[in-house]
């Protein structure tokens, strides 16, 4: 838990788990405090000693209702931290939460609310992603007060991992800013980092006309893209994402109104870079591909991606991230009027555990050799004495 704040803290006091408890999807009846979540206030004068509360105040986690839509609105603190795609369009926790209780939606959001009482204190949203609906953190929220939100998110986080793993989630994902304080509490309940990123942004972008050959990818193209992914990424951030080919595919995204296009650069039949881009009016997001050993392309790519925009829609602000394995590209960014704006963590978080089997092994051991026995016929084929059968 992070050190206690001058204003206040809340820590959170041991908790017995009970087997039938276990899952999220029935909330208890009405709001009855959940024994679960309970945690203790412990408000503190600045620079004095923090003393406990008499009273324990317990937590009840479960999904956005439609009660709760008012006060979704005024939560005061909303951590963005989906970035940059969640900068596409105005982000709105009431209305996702609604979303999320649309029947029949594929994609819909996952709004999981902390009440404390009767106030809504917390809340975490969750983005399921297609092919395989893997859960991927888009925002927390928190009407705390003077205290730490930091144990309530834990709290959700931790009701978020046991919901997605019902559901058959594999794996939970958060793109955490650095020193965000979201960040001590996904770690405490598993979250590990497997990369890192920084996010650029251009308001006033430069270019020049464009040189390189590029084609619109068309549906066909996903297995080479996936490819080129693989020769890019390092193996532990690629076991870490387990992508397939479908990541490339142009599907529509989870947020309204938002388009992607993606160009490919080839050298005979091997496709050597990948420029993708999601828009929304005058905001994009890029994303770049490229081999390692053809980094010099890069400059070429920019120019080529920023020019097929100004062709089709207006631009007002461009965002690209580059993780670390990709610094040879900040250059070129930086000549086109890109400036670093974020740096920021992956995460990853396994709803399941690896089964280890044992392995059986081959144990060794001594035979001796004897002597071969003689070779016996039945006694009766010799018969019996005095009835004629009896062999001389």
């Amino acid at each position: 838990m992070s050190a206690p704040r001058s204003d206040g803290v809340i820590t959170q006091s041991p908790i017995t788990r009970s087997p039938d408890r276990d899952g999220i999807t029935t909330p208890p009846a009405g709001d009855a405090p959940n024994p679960r979540g309970t945690i203790l206030w412990h408000p503190s004068a600045p620079g004095g000693p923090v003393e406990p509360s008499l009273s324990p105040l317990s937590l009840t986690v479960r999904p956005a209702r439609l009660r709760d839509l008012a006060r979704l609105v005024r939560v005061p603190v909303v951590l963005r931290l989906n970035q940059p795609e969640i900068n596409l369009s105005p982000y709105r926790p009431a209305r996702e939460a609604l979303r999320g209780m649309l029947p029949f939606t594929r994609s819909r959001p996952r709004i999981l609310v902390a009440r404390a009482g009767d106030r809504l204190v917390a809340f975490a949203h969750w983005q399921p992603v297609l092919p395989d609906r893997r859960w991927q953190l888009i925002a927390l929220g928190s009407a705390t007060g003077v205290y730490d939100a930091e144990p309530v998110w834990e709290e959700l986080a931790r009701h978020s991992t046991i919901a997605a793993g019902l559901r058959g989630v594999k794996r939970l994902y958060a793109r955490v800013p650095v020193g965000s304080p979201a960040a001590e509490p996904l770690r405490r309940l598993g979250f590990a980092a497997y990369a890192s990123e920084t996010v650029f942004l251009a308001q006033q972008v430069r270019s020049v006309p464009a040189r390189l050959r590029m084609r619109p990818q068309e549906p066909a193209d996903t297995w080479a893209i996936h490819q080129l992914y693989s020769a890019c990424a390092p193996k532990q951030v690629q076991y870490a994402e387990a992508w397939t080919s479908h990541r490339w595919e142009l599907r529509p995204s989870g947020q309204l109104g938002v388009t992607t296009a993606g160009w490919i650069v080839e050298d005979g039949h091997q496709v050597i870079a990948y420029a993708r881009i999601s828009s929304r009016d005058g905001a994009h997001v890029l994303e770049l591909l490229y081999l390692p050993d053809h980094h010099s392309i890069v400059p070429d790519l920019l120019d080529g991606a920023i020019a097929r925009l100004r062709a089709q829609t207006r631009i007002s602000r461009i965002y690209c991230t580059l993780r670390g394995y990709q610094e040879e590209a900040v250059e070129a960014l930086s000549e086109r009027g890109f400036d670093p704006v974020l740096e920021q963590e992956l995460y990853v978080k396994y709803t399941t555990v690896p089964a280890r089997v044992a392995q059986p092994e081959a144990a060794s051991f001594q035979v001796e050799a004897v002597e071969r026995l003689p070779k016996r016929v039945p006694s009766f084929l010799h018969g019996r004495p005095g009835d004629g059968t009896a062999s001389s």
